[in-house]
């Protein structure tokens, strides 16, 4: 006598997603914060401390291992590179992030920043001008963090 196949097991059917409204779209398409990798926390610490109020982001934060700097338009903060890659340098070509760019309300926020990045400890990359290959009325500084991290001050014509 020939034995019936087994009965396939019945899989649960998972709960059905209720359907509901959208969300709306968020009005601003703001980041709420960023983590950038350090490899001198102490050595990055007085680059930001002078950098973050001139763009907009004037309260500290130090958590010892962590720290961050925060605004209206949401924080950035810094941590302590793994030592398994210590001496490791910032290339925006690989996978992850090529570059950070704020917001200037003016044109001459752009050019007071620039004047200054030096005697931060960073190195202007590429000093104020317009980008017409951009958009219209694109104007910025690219410059590098003492890791070399790419970050960008930028104006744009509303």
């Amino acid at each position: 006598m020939k034995k019936a196949a087994p009965k396939a097991a019945k899989k649960a059917k998972p709960e059905a997603v209720r359907a509901s409204r959208p969300a709306k779209t968020p009005k601003t398409g703001g980041v709420n914060h960023v983590f950038l990798t350090v490899n001198d926390l102490a050595r990055s610490k007085p680059f930001y401390a002078a950098l973050m109020p001139r763009l907009g982001y004037p309260a500290a934060h130090d958590f010892g291992n962590v720290l961050g700097w925060s605004g209206t338009g949401g924080s950035i903060w810094l941590k302590q590179a793994d030592p398994r890659y210590a001496g490791e340098t910032f290339s925006k070509d690989r996978v992850g992030l090529c570059e950070v760019a704020f917001n200037a309300e003016y044109r001459a926020q752009v050019d007071s920043l620039a004047h200054d990045i030096e005697s931060f400890g960073g190195r202007i990359l590429d000093p104020p001008r317009e980008c017409p290959e951009y958009v219209k009325g694109y104007y910025a500084v690219f410059f590098a963090d003492p890791d070399g991290i790419k970050l960008e001050f930028v104006h744009t014509k509303a």
